[in-house]
């Protein structure tokens, strides 16, 4: 098994100044393939500028094989160029320097290399009622709040609730290049008499989201205090952001909502531009007679295997020993693994004899072969055989 992403089922975008458009096919490949060098990684540089921004998509979305995309920034730090990466498993950045003439779409922007922030910074912004949009949220003192969040290039926002004494890690957002700022706000609607949801609003310049945090079911309101913020987040610290609470003799509530600073991605929930979706984690299987029936989704060439099967078939080329294929290539050419945005395609090989039919799968770019031992193949050979 030698799962890899490549470049053919892969697509950049172009995410500077909002014109998410499409690049040729040539510069995603470079892009991918800029990443995946692990071996020219450095650190990344104390001071710099940022340059223009890309998402790259796995192409195969359609097929139900969802896969968080790979955020990608350049920068530079003088006359020396670099492309960032974030994992979409730690959300951490790597910094592969670069040269210009490799990337010709890249344009030279001059102006001053900064310093990064290294937390998360808060501006709050307060005024009356007045000025408070149709559902915003108005809190005790009838005022109403938002407040201004500017993340750094790692680590991320974790949104924990507090009730009864018990805390909970509602979500978090992992750093982002697409929702660097964003504003942070509080809106309520109306279900129909009594029941009430406040929600939590991010909206940036390329990021809308939100997340319910309270249903009110009571016939009392809920009440709102907002808390204190610092001008930055410290690492590590919990730093209560807002409370609920109502006296409702039913359904009484004291509800806090707190803001953390992790340097760290930990494995809960996120709510950010990576967590639109759920990846697919299991291995996929596809049948199929040619590439176009499988990068066009076309599913009246395409034959998915079971959950089982596919696995009982990756499983089994991990451990097999190689060997010339026998036979002739099946009518329905080609299987494809597919798991988190790699894949291997396989020529299939049919070798009738007295009593079974073996079975060879083929790797169409190593050309390396083995043979599926009998079950697995039996099961295979009944899905082509279809």
């Amino acid at each position: 098994m030698q799962l890899k992403p490549l470049p053919d089922y892969w697509e950049a975008i172009n995410f500077s100044n909002g014109s998410f458009e499409p690049v040729p096919k040539k510069q995603s490949a470079r892009l991918l393939q800029t990443c995946q060098d692990t071996k020219n990684v450095v650190k990344m540089p104390k001071q710099y500028r940022t340059l223009d921004t890309y998402g790259l998509y796995f192409s195969l979305q359609n097929i139900g094989t969802y896969t968080s995309p790979i955020e990608l920034q350049y920068i530079a730090q003088g006359n020396q160029f670099y492309l960032t990466c974030r994992s979409q498993k730690t959300f951490r950045l790597s910094a592969h320097p670069i040269k210009q003439a490799d990337h010709p779409w890249l344009k030279q922007t001059s102006g001053q290399d900064r310093t990064p922030i290294t937390a998360p910074t808060l501006k709050v912004q307060t005024s009356d009622k007045a000025t408070k949009r149709k559902q915003e949220v108005v809190d005790v003192s009838n005022q109403v709040q938002r407040v201004s969040v500017e993340l750094p290039s790692k680590g991320q926002l974790l949104f924990i609730e507090e009730e009864d004494g018990q805390k909970e890690t509602i979500f978090g957002l992992p750093a982002s290049f697409t929702y660097s700022e964003f504003e942070l706000s509080l809106e309520k609607t109306t279900d129909g008499l009594p029941s009430t949801t406040f929600t939590l609003q991010f909206k940036g310049d390329q990021y809308l989201n939100q997340r319910d945090v309270l249903r009110n079911l009571g016939k009392r309101p809920v009440k709102l205090t907002y808390h204190p913020l610092p001008d930055t987040l410290p690492a590590d610290k919990t730093i209560p952001y807002l409370t609920f609470r109502s006296t409702d003799a039913e359904q009484p509530v004291t509800k806090t909502i707190s803001l953390r600073y992790e340097t760290d991605v930990k494995d809960i929930p996120i709510h950010g531009f990576n967590g639109i979706g759920e990846d697919n984690k299991k291995i996929q299987g596809f049948l199929h007679p040619n590439d176009t029936a499988l990068r066009e989704a076309d599913f009246r060439q395409l034959s998915l295997l079971s959950d089982k099967l596919a696995k009982q078939v990756a499983d089994e080329l991990k451990e097999v020993t190689l060997e010339t294929p026998q036979g002739n290539r099946a009518d329905v050419r080609y299987l494809t693994l597919i798991q988190s945005g790699k894949l291997q395609t396989f020529d299939v090989y049919l070798k009738a004899r007295a009593n079974k039919t073996d079975v060879y799968l083929k790797d169409i770019r190593t050309k390396k072969a083995a043979k599926l031992s009998g079950e697995v193949a039996a099961n295979l050979l009944t899905e082509v055989e279809e």
